[in-house]
């Protein structure tokens, strides 16, 4: 395979295909597991494995199963980015030498962006105990098992020198940089170096490196890392705010995942079975997610509806003794007229890694409080909304919070927000029901498999 140009193309498609697959973003690490546990959705009480998610019970057969699956696919998924990368290392002539440091670039970011992930998700809550064991952080294309090491290790010593060096060789190579994201196929161009979103890209690095230093409780490094994306003009040029203009009146193809925004995502060919399956009042039966009654236009929009989230995202409820809203973030869309395939990307996308998370990752780590509230205005501003007026830390903290539930729902990072700052899933937060669920260990830090246990 890595004898030839197109063959390090297919081994690293490959890779990205697999981090859509149902166990990884596809569906257990975007709309549904981790959803659920951060109390975003209602599920049937009939469905033992959605019930017994929402209730936190990780040692029940059929979660412990799908857990398994999410570990074992990023695993899987972290071996073959070695493989490229030894690959890479080793071989002469096939690539040029920009080609090399792109395909290098963005495996050691997918690298570090699976790890960080199963960190967050099976790792300690870091706020409390940053030097804890957490998870193996594997280098080697050798099936071996490996060491668990303390959080802030994976963290300073792994994950953010895979980062550093992701982003000097995307830094002088990628073309997204001069480019943008690239997101059709003209003729005579070669595909390889289009479609820079679905990529982890030069900017998406920069990105995952506020997150991952938001996460470890380094907040100037995170508002530097933040800055110095919101800052470079470029990238307002490359991703702009959705244009309220092509989404608002548009009920035939509408891009409500903006796309333009996304600084990286997968490719989910069949996008809109997730509609279908899940959070369609006539057609997802025992798996139906929908939030209490309700709570979508009280709780979490809170009287905001000129929002275009909420304009865009959510719909009445309808079929017999259905009520409130549910969610058609990714429901099926129609070809614009017109347009090619590729040109129509938006409706077989998801996002990743979302510009807006950075100007909360902003507005969160600045240290005066009306700075930080002028973060947050920008990020609302590209939503349609106005400008709030600074008040108090709590007040903050709780928009902030508020523009996380409203802006991530289906993409996963709900959860992994309550578990960095180890706060109660409040009674006006939870859309499973009135409850307020208190912050607690065995919540926020999911069982590794025991397979992996047993092999230690």
């Amino acid at each position: 395979m890595f004898a030839t140009r197109g063959g390090y193309y297919t081994a690293v498609n490959g890779i990205y295909n697999k981090m859509a697959s149902a166990a990884l973003y596809g569906k257990n690490l975007s709309y549904e597991l981790v959803d659920v546990i951060s109390k975003r959705y209602q599920p049937l009480s009939v469905n033992t494995y959605l019930t017994a998610l929402s209730t936190f019970a990780y040692t029940d057969n059929s979660v412990e199963t799908e857990l398994s699956n999410t570990w074992t696919a990023a695993y899987n998924t972290i071996l073959n980015c070695n493989v490229v990368l030894e690959n890479i290392d080793k071989s002469e002539g096939v690539l040029s030498t920009v080609e090399s440091r792109v395909l290098k670039g963005e495996m050691l970011a997918v690298r570090a962006f699976l790890h960080f992930d199963m960190l967050r998700l099976f790792g300690p809550v870091y706020k409390l105990q940053p030097q804890a064991e957490s998870i193996p952080y594997n280098e080697s294309s050798k099936v071996v098992a490996l060491p668990l090491l303390p959080a802030d290790s994976v963290i300073h010593e792994k994950i953010l020198r895979d980062l550093d060096e992701a982003e000097g060789l995307l830094a002088d190579s990628d073309p997204v940089i001069a480019e943008g994201p690239m997101a059709s196929l003209e003729e005579e161009q070669d595909v390889y170096s289009r479609y820079r979103q679905l990529r982890m890209n030069y900017y998406a690095v920069q990105a995952l490196k506020a997150r991952v230093y938001l996460y470890a409780g380094e907040q100037a490094n995170a508002l530097a890392a933040a800055r110095k994306l919101l800052t470079d003009k470029r990238v307002d040029e490359h991703f702009p705010a959705v244009d309220p203009n092509k989404l608002l009146a548009n009920q035939t193809n509408p891009d409500r995942v903006f796309s333009t925004e996304v600084l990286a995502g997968i490719y989910k060919k069949d996008r809109k079975d997730i509609y279908t399956g899940y959070f369609s009042a006539e057609q997802a039966g025992n798996n139906y997610l929908h939030p209490r009654k309700d709570f979508v236009n009280t709780s979490l929009f809170a009287g905001e509806t000129q929002d275009y989230r909420f304009q865009t995202w959510w719909q009445i409820a309808s079929g017999v003794g259905e009520s409130g809203h549910v969610l058609i973030k990714y429901k099926g869309i129609d070809q614009p007229s017109g347009t090619t395939e590729t040109e129509y990307f938006y409706a077989v996308f998801m996002s990743l890694i979302r510009l807006s998370e950075v100007y909360y990752i902003a507005a969160e780590c600045e240290p005066v409080l009306a700075e930080r509230y002028e973060w947050l205005n920008q990020a609302r501003a590209r939503r349609g909304l106005p400008n709030l007026t600074a008040v108090s830390e709590d007040d903050f903290m709780k928009r902030l919070r508020g523009e996380y539930l409203r802006e991530f729902i289906g993409e996963g990072q709900i959860f992994f927000m309550y578990k960095r700052l180890y706060i109660n899933i409040n009674s006006d937060e939870n859309g499973y029901d009135t409850s307020t669920y208190g912050a607690r260990e065995e919540r926020y830090v999911l069982p590794m498999p025991s397979g992996e246990i047993a092999n230690r």
